[in-house]
């Protein structure tokens, strides 16, 4: 039964699109962000949603286990601005 979901969602047409999910949680977390200053990431972020932002140059990390704090970057500050005015734009 698994690998016929799989089968499925894998067809031409089909919305599987698992990269999808990490960018909308890497979204949640720069959403997030209050500026640019060192912050505790919201509850329930995973570390490799931390290290997949910081990968892609959106955040930067300091900090272990409990302590972990993170900032944005300046693209990740610029990226969460345009994405702002684009679902301003879309809302209007």
């Amino acid at each position: 039964m698994r690998n016929k979901r799989i089968a499925d969602a894998t067809q031409p047409g089909c919305m599987y699109r698992p990269w999808r999910n990490k960018i909308i949680k890497i979204m949640v977390l720069l959403h997030s962000a209050d500026g640019m200053a060192w912050q505790s990431p919201p509850k329930g972020t995973s570390l490799k949603t931390l290290s997949e932002a910081e990968e892609q140059g959106f955040i930067l990390i300091r900090g272990e286990f409990q302590k972990r704090q993170f900032r944005l970057t300046e693209l990740g500050s610029d990226y969460v601005e345009r994405d702002k005015r684009r679902l301003e734009a879309r809302r209007l």
